[in-house]
């Protein structure tokens, strides 16, 4: 393209950086709109089962096992369920999903004051290996769920 003169160049340039600015925005947006925000009363559980599962593999001494999946189960009433899928690396220090590698599963159910976690057996029984009494609310303050949960292990 060949440009007679300074001013359509500069013409020129202007639209170019102007179209940059619309395609950054549209891919921004894209991106953004596929990221999802989690409640935080959600995340708090997802933390205190998680550090709870860690725990629990640490004395049992499985603290090789890997944090591999979360799956958040569908809340019925006051309840609420976490799956955790723990997986222990091959010898390169991979887990590759498509590998049969060791796998450690856990359910963690909150529900009311009580923090539950089963170990899910090969069979799909569930054997309870840790359980949470947290403290009631004695007055109107919210409590942040991480803060009792560490509290109470320590």
């Amino acid at each position: 393209m060949v440009y007679t003169t300074l001013l359509s160049y500069k013409n020129q340039l202007q639209e170019d950086k102007a179209m940059k600015n619309k395609l950054l925005f549209i891919v921004c947006s894209v991106l953004f709109t596929g990221c999802q925000f989690t409640d935080q009363t959600v995340y708090q559980q997802q933390q205190i089962c998680k550090r709870l599962a860690e725990g629990y593999l640490t004395t049992q001494n499985q603290q090789m096992y890997e944090f591999w999946k979360l799956e958040q189960n569908p809340t019925q009433g006051q309840q609420h369920t976490i799956k955790l899928t723990y997986k222990k690396p091959n010898e390169n220090g991979l887990i590759l999903s498509g590998l049969l590698l060791p796998t450690v599963e856990l359910e963690c159910t909150l529900e009311q004051q009580q923090i539950m976690v089963s170990l899910i057996q090969a069979a799909g029984k569930q054997v309870r290996v840790l359980e949470v009494q947290l403290p009631d609310a004695t007055n109107d303050i919210p409590r942040n769920l991480v803060q009792v949960a560490q509290s109470k292990i320590r």
